[in-house]
């Protein structure tokens, strides 16, 4: 089976999964969702498109390389982690807490709520692997906001193409998850991918003292402290900070961002904003 093909020798992922084409994506994404439906009855109204909402490129371009899907915290869990809406997912509370403790002895920076999200996931992931037919999720690679998955492509018949496809999920504020992986359509054969955007824009935030999280928000690099997970209130920081007054439509995508540094930073800012992102270059291959 594709599963048991994922689950052979080192990493699941390696050699087992490629680009997918834009008509496959739909019903592999119907495929995906009917399984999770399947495998977690008390939560199929948030399997759907409404929920898990695609992110990036994908769906932009003939071959997109895997699926980034954003999903706002408060669609898997209550704000308080209750016992309650952990066995919606047919997973043990207690198992959880145990997670949480072992967690918490080696965290040294991740708040309360990000630890227990981790181990909500870490058990959400073995429950995935030890129940679903087909999906398979990485084991080791789970943070507080990601979890990594293969699922085999599928075609418009509903037949397995062969290969697999990486299926990501994005787990936090939903207006600033959907915001900080945007990628536009750029032209077909373009060197630039969504991935220049936001690594641009992460080192013009850099440049002024905050840091840009994917998942997280921006934060205070003195403090520590995140200052906000709304895309509006980032972009009005960044310009009280830069002197600019750039609005959403001016970070859409790297060439306005580019252009609009460009103009509008100082020589001194602007220099800065492009050593710090050819380091993110460099460091990313």
């Amino acid at each position: 089976t594709f599963k048991q093909h994922i689950q052979e020798g080192g990493n699941v992922f390696t050699g087992k999964t490629a680009g997918i084409k834009l008509e496959y994506i739909k019903p592999t994404m119907e495929a995906y969702f009917a399984e999770l439906k399947q495998l977690f009855p008390k939560k199929a109204s948030i399997f759907n498109a409404n929920h898990f909402k695609p992110l990036g490129s994908v769906g932009k371009k003939p071959i997109s390389g895997d699926i980034d899907l954003a999903i706002d915290s408060k669609s898997l869990l209550d704000k308080n982690f209750s016992d309650a809406s952990i066995e919606e997912w047919g997973i043990d509370p207690k198992a959880v807490q145990q997670e949480y403790a072992k967690l918490t002895q080696r965290a040294k920076t991740s708040t309360s709520e990000q630890i227990a999200m981790k181990a909500f996931l870490k058990l959400l992931v073995l429950h995935i692997n030890s129940h679903a037919p087909t999906l398979y999720c990485d084991e080791k690679k789970i943070t507080n906001g990601n979890i990594f998955g293969l699922y085999p492509q599928i075609n418009s018949k509903g037949e397995h193409v062969g290969i697999g496809v990486q299926i990501d999920w994005m787990i936090g504020d939903i207006d600033w998850l959907t915001f900080s992986y945007h990628s536009s359509a750029y032209p077909e054969g373009s060197n630039v991918k969504g991935l220049h955007r936001t690594q641009l824009m992460l080192s013009a935030f850099n440049q002024v003292g905050l840091s840009f999280n994917h998942v997280s928000g921006v934060k205070d690099m003195d403090t520590g402290k995140v200052i906000t997970t709304n895309p509006t209130e980032a972009i009005k920081e960044f310009n009280k900070r830069l002197g600019t007054h750039f609005n959403a439509d001016s970070v859409d995508d790297y060439y306005k961002l580019h252009a609009a540094l460009k103009k509008h930073a100082s020589d001194e800012d602007y220099s800065k904003i492009l050593d710090i992102y050819f380091k993110i270059l460099d460091s990313t291959r």
